[in-house]
């Protein structure tokens, strides 16, 4: 049975749901939005359970209806909190930009997809190098109305590979 550790929202209430629809030996660790910052004592604790729990997958997971990425492109009502600070500038960037790029796309799933392709790119450099190579990391997005886990969107617009010339 697969060890997989999975990093959600509380507020999207998946847990449940992930241990329905993948039945493997499931580990969860959370935060508002994903919001997670993987600083170096944080990056340590993480490595040191992945391997005392012979994790062999992690997955990002948000819900196409998350409540504090909504929050962050519409009326910031959370925006007092001060670890998300950082996330709702992230978010605000890549909104504008994607707004303009994508105008009748899905927003939310944009934006969503953004931030978990940035949170898998940063899980991969903070694994540790020898676990580095044994570990698979993805991310998924949770359609409540579809009821499934998609994979996240390829069609990216990253504001750092922009160049004015």
């Amino acid at each position: 049975m697969c060890k997989h550790l999975y990093f959600v929202c509380p507020s999207d209430n998946l847990e449940d749901i992930i241990n329905k629809i993948f039945p493997e030996e499931n580990f969860f660790i959370s935060s508002l939005g994903n919001s997670i910052y993987f600083g170096n004592d944080f990056t340590d604790e993480v490595n040191a359970f992945i391997e005392s729990k012979a994790i062999e997958k992690i997955t990002f997971v948000l819900s196409e209806n998350n409540k504090f990425i909504n929050d962050s492109l519409k009326e910031k009502s959370f925006d007092n909190i001060k670890e998300l600070n950082n996330f709702y500038t992230i978010l605000s960037k890549q909104s504008e930009i994607s707004n303009r790029k994508f105008k009748e796309y899905n927003l939310n799933k944009q934006i969503i997809s953004f931030l978990l392709k940035l949170k898998v790119e940063e899980m991969n450099l903070k694994l540790s190098d020898w676990l580095s190579d044994k570990i698979y990391v993805d991310a998924k997005v949770y359609s409540e109305e579809k009821k499934i886990f998609t994979e996240i969107q390829s069609n990216l617009l990253n504001p750092k590979s922009i160049h004015l010339n």
